[in-house]
């Protein structure tokens, strides 16, 4: 071969590279193998078994993914397949299923030995959930050649019934993202170079997980209608781990004894808030915060968000209540207080905190999603819904209201009026840029259309707006 035969055989493979960055197609095994339009090189593999259409799942809980063992030598690391096990379980909070959170799932994990761990029905009944997640992160990284560059995460995936292991969802991607050009000029040269150097940046791999995690969830069906939940831990997909403070933790303890309480107070703080000396030492250092002033009620309530924050549920209830029994009138204590009792299955008192906090705090729209929340948990539909309706007040651009008041008044019947309260909900989680709860209210709404609603305009103008979020990728939103 030629050094310019060379020249083109490069040039149209690094063109047909270039042009496998288009959406991707689906193809669905259940039906042969068939494809929707898309990218032929850039394919969502999936299948829906029977068993999962048969017998729906009410709850999924995501479990920690592994590497596969092909990519051993590519060094894939925990917080890399962690990074995308958030992603995924933040596109898959929003379906119509109850979801148990990850700081709770890695809690009760760790309470468990490793063959309890191994077995799915131990894990499930554990975690109080019927279906569980697992898989591998198969591809994570990037590779800069100059005039090209490439970026690829990809994961095998499927979703398990706990009681007996049985499939019930499987999927498979690679969602990359390729830079650089044909260099036609100096010009081109210098573009290309540009072009490839800036696809490899940190915000476009988020970018490409982000894709991937959307892009999976999205073959898993969901044609449940049931009322949200707000995560008590928020999901922080990309986390950057701050760098510990040289020295001993012995040494930065002394040094505290030499300064006044309120200046321990501070250090302590700090130092759990930027997390200088690592996780391991945060129960010390908590347990010094409170004995520096073990009438300081703040000291418990930080305390119980971070026990919450580790899946600890039992510890941290006991924490805020230690916190509300040195100040009555802290309404975010009750209101934490009553988000736990929630995941503890405590509705009543869960009711009774709420409804405290609010008391304390008219203004606040949270408080009043939780009174609706927790209310709809409890089958009080009126009282849910003079929840949602104030907090909407409070808030308009509370989608989470809006969403919640669509469910309630679909389950008693109301269809034009749900259809409303989902438009509502689509375009509030857009305006705040929340793409999982906006996708899931446009698909309700599609739903109730079929029936026979007419909602033609509202379902285009959340779609097209859903475009401009999700940067152009149509077939996907």
């Amino acid at each position: 071969m030629s050094i310019h035969t060379k020249h083109i055989a490069l040039w149209f493979t690094l063109s047909l590279l270039l042009v496998a960055c288009s959406t991707p197609s689906y193809v669905d095994r259940s039906k042969g193998g068939s494809s929707s339009i898309g990218d032929p090189f850039n394919s969502v593999v999936f299948e829906v078994y029977e068993a999962y259409k048969t017998t729906p799942p009410n709850c999924v809980a995501v479990l920690p993914f592994k590497t596969s063992a092909k990519d051993v030598g590519d060094k894939i690391s925990v917080d890399q397949t962690e990074t995308v096990r958030r992603a995924f379980y933040a596109h898959l909070a929003p379906q119509g299923k109850r979801d148990i959170e990850l700081p709770r799932i890695n809690f009760v994990l760790s309470e468990m030995d490793e063959v309890e761990r191994e077995d799915v029905k131990i894990v499930g009944e554990r975690l109080k959930c019927e279906a569980l997640v697992q898989g591998q992160v198969t591809e994570y990284g990037s590779n800069f050649y100059g005039l090209y560059s490439k970026v690829a995460v990809g994961a095998d995936l499927k979703l398990v019934r706990a009681n007996d292991g049985e499939v019930l969802w499987e999927g498979s991607h690679v969602a990359q993202s390729h830079g650089g050009s044909l260099p036609l000029s100096h010009i081109g040269l210098a573009m290309g170079i540009y072009d490839a150097s800036n696809n490899v940046r940190e915000e476009n791999l988020f970018s490409i997980i982000d894709n991937l995690a959307r892009r999976l969830v999205s073959t898993i069906p969901d044609d449940q209608i049931a009322v949200l939940d707000e995560p008590l831990t928020p999901v922080k997909v990309a986390t950057v781990k701050p760098e510990h403070k040289p020295g001993s933790v012995e040494e930065f303890m002394a040094s505290l004894d030499e300064r006044t309480p309120e200046e321990q107070k501070t250090g302590l703080i700090n130092a759990l808030k930027e997390d200088l000396f690592g996780e391991a030492q945060s129960e010390t250092f908590f347990d010094k915060l409170i004995g520096v002033d073990p009438k300081d009620q703040g000291s418990y309530y930080l305390y119980a968000k971070y026990l919450v924050g580790k899946g600890d549920y039992s510890a941290a209830l006991e924490q805020a209540e230690q916190s509300l029994a040195l100040d009555d009138s802290a309404h975010t204590t009750h209101f934490l207080k009553g988000r736990i009792l929630i995941k503890l299955n405590d509705l009543t008192g869960a009711d009774q905190a709420i409804v405290k906090a609010a008391a304390l705090d008219e203004t606040n729209a949270d408080y009043l999603n939780g009174l609706g929340y927790v209310n709809s948990l409890r089958g009080n539909d009126d009282r849910a819904l003079a929840a949602y309706q104030v907090a909407i007040q409070r808030d308009p651009s509370n989608g989470f209201a809006y969403y919640n008041i669509g469910v309630t008044l679909h389950n008693q019947g109301d269809i034009e009026e749900a259809a409303d309260a989902f438009y509502g909900a689509g375009l509030a989680y857009i305006k705040t840029g929340n793409y999982g709860p906006a996708t899931k209210a446009l698909n309700d709404l599609k739903g109730l259309a079929e029936s026979g609603l007419d909602r033609t305009e509202e379902i285009k103008t959340i779609e097209d707006s859903l475009r401009l979020l999700t940067k152009g990728e149509k077939t996907d939103a």
